[in-house]
C-alpha cells in the first residue's frame, strides 16, 4: 500500500512540475498586461496571452499526470479530460465544474487506463495503432462519459463545498459563523 501512495505522490509531482512553466509564464504574461492595462487591440493582445496559458494549465496538470502513469499514450487522454474537467458543463440542468480535484482523478484514472490498455495482448495490426488510436480514443470516451454520468456532479460538489468554506474563512484561519 506504501508503494502505491509513493507512486501516485510520483505522478502527481511529475503533473505539478510541468504545470509550473505554464502557470509562471502565463501569470508573468497577464499581470504585465494588467499593469499596463490599455484598451488598444495590441495591448489587448498579452492579456489574452496570459489568460490563455492560466486555462491550460489544468489541461496541462492532468495531461502530465497521466503521462507520468502510462507514457506517451496517456498525454493524449490527459489534456481532453483535464480540459473537460476545468471548464463547466451542463449535467441534467445543473453546471458541473469539478476543477483542479477533477483534473487530478482523471489524470490519474486516464493514466492508468493506458497503462492498461498497453499491457494488452493484442494481434501484431492492432499493436501499431494502439498508442495513437485505440488507447487515446477508448481512454477518452469511457472516462469522459464516466465523469458526465459518474463522478462529475460529487467532484463538482465536492469542489464548490471547498471554494464556498474558503469564502466564509476569516484572515484567522477559523471558519466564520
Amino acid at each position: 500500500m506504501k508503494t502505491i501512495w509513493k507512486d501516485i505522490q510520483k505522478h502527481l509531482l511529475s503533473g505539478v512540475s510541468f504545470m509550473m512553466p505554464v502557470v509562471v509564464a502565463g501569470g508573468v504574461i497577464l499581470a504585465v498586461s494588467l499593469l499596463g492595462a490599455t484598451q488598444t487591440e495590441t495591448g489587448l493582445v498579452p492579456n489574452q496571452l496570459g489568460k490563455a496559458g492560466m486555462a491550460m494549465m489544468i489541461p496541462v496538470f492532468a495531461a502530465y499526470i497521466s503521462y507520468s502513469v502510462a507514457g506517451k499514450p496517456g498525454l493524449t487522454p490527459g489534456f481532453i479530460l483535464g480540459y473537460i474537467a476545468n471548464n463547466a458543463i451542463m449535467i441534467n440542468g445543473v453546471e458541473v465544474k469539478a476543477g483542479f480535484l477533477g483534473a487530478l482523478i482523471l489524470g490519474l484514472l486516464a493514466g492508468y487506463m493506458a497503462k492498461w490498455m498497453k499491457g494488452l495482448k493484442v494481434g501484431k495490426t492492432i499493436r501499431s495503432i494502439m498508442p495513437i488510436l485505440v488507447i487515446p480514443i477508448s481512454t477518452v470516451l469511457v472516462l469522459g462519459l464516466a465523469y458526465y454520468f459518474i463522478i462529475g456532479y460529487p467532484i463538482s460538489f465536492l469542489m464548490q463545498a471547498l471554494s464556498d468554506l474558503m469564502v466564509t474563512l476569516n484572515g484567522s484561519g477559523k471558519a466564520v459563523l
